[in-house]
């Protein structure tokens, strides 16, 4: 996977940067109905993204400036994420 498709790309780079993690204003505009953005693929790729067997740790790290040295860490991280934005 040489590049991240829309809106996940862009989700990385605006709300999930490491100089502001906002992922309570994701959730909240995910909530409200307040977004410029598609949730349904939104919800599709984060999925994909947690079970994707290719890593994407450098691809991750290029968008938010995050440091993770391992796919496991990226997984968790998402896994945070959405279970956050995506609450059961």
């Amino acid at each position: 996977m040489n590049d991240l498709p829309e809106p996940i790309k862009s989700i990385l780079r605006d709300y999930c940067h490491v100089e502001w993690f906002e992922i309570n204003e994701l959730a909240d505009d995910v909530r409200s109905g307040n977004r410029k953005f598609d949730v349904v693929a939104l919800k599709e790729q984060f999925e994909s993204m947690i079970s994707e067997e290719n890593d994407i740790t450098q691809l991750v790290n290029s968008l938010t400036f995050n440091e993770f040295v391992s796919m496991d860490e990226v997984r968790s991280w998402l896994r945070e994420i959405y279970s956050v934005v995506f609450p059961k």
